[in-house]
């Protein structure tokens, strides 16, 4: 962002100006010096979250999570929020899903294939106040529709998050195995086992019906859940919103910031 554009980007403005005399024995030099004080810009996000909450999330099992953000600033600011959430596999660490800019609905094509790629969201996101005082841009950001002065909090814009109920947790098949060991082997070890479809061979001695997930089609499950929620916030002015936000703003809330004029 361009200095010109926010006055946070100012630290201090000195001018000076010199006269110097025409003649051999008089000269005058003077100097003044202005001096000018920017504003306190600054805010955080306040979250009421506890992490042993979230460990071994179950479908179905909702979790509070209050968001809101404070203006720890001296000068007013406006505000906007944005979700994005991503889920990785805890044993391979690769990526299973990624959605970004949610809305709070939920979208899952087969709650059983154990594919999520046509998914949207599985993770219900409780907003408050939306559309009355957080407004919805077309940029998928909410904007808070109330200008926030020195000090101030929005409302909680994030209640709780839940795991839809039917949310799916892999594709599971049943495999059949046997052995013609006149001892039983060691059933967690299955290479001494042999594998089989259909009828169980004669001379089996023992068999073994295995549920294993299919490693391509997992699911949700054996993963980590994160939930990004990132606040923005800019000083109340046309320049600054106009720069930051850009055109997406609710007109809604240009109506109601009353930004002021000017750079």
């Amino acid at each position: 962002m361009k200095n010109k554009k926010l006055a946070a980007g100012i630290v201090g403005l000195a001018a000076v100006a010199m006269v110097g005399g025409t003649l051999a024995y008089f000269n005058q030099t003077m100097t003044a010096e202005n001096k000018f004080d920017t504003g306190k810009y600054g805010s955080t996000i306040v979250e009421e979250f506890k992490p042993e909450d979230g460990n071994d999330w179950k479908p179905g099992v909702e979790v509070n999570k209050d968001v809101e953000v404070v203006n720890t600033g001296d000068q007013d600011v406006v505000v906007r929020v944005k979700f994005d959430e991503t889920w990785v596999n805890k044993t391979s660490g690769n990526k299973i899903k990624e959605n970004n800019l949610l809305d709070g609905t939920t979208k899952q094509d087969n709650a059983v294939d154990g594919l999520v790629e046509k998914d949207g969201s599985v993770v219900e996101l409780t907003l408050n106040g939306v559309s009355t005082t957080w407004i919805r841009g077309e940029d998928g950001w909410y904007y808070f529709k109330d200008k926030l002065a020195a000090g101030a909090t929005t409302d909680t814009f994030l209640d709780s998050v839940q795991l839809i109920k039917d949310a799916d947790l892999g594709l599971y098949v049943n495999k059949k195995y046997y052995t013609k060991a006149t001892e039983k082997p060691d059933v967690t070890d299955l290479s001494k086992w042999t594998s089989y479809d259909g009828e169980m061979p004669k001379d089996a001695t023992f068999n073994l019906s295995v549920t294993e997930q299919d490693p391509t089609a997992t699911g949700y499950s054996n993963a980590d859940y994160t939930l990004k929620v990132t606040a923005q916030t800019v000083q109340a002015t046309t320049g600054a919103v106009t720069e930051v936000f850009g055109a997406a703003v609710p007109q809604d809330c240009l109506n109601n910031w009353n930004l002021v004029d000017g750079e």
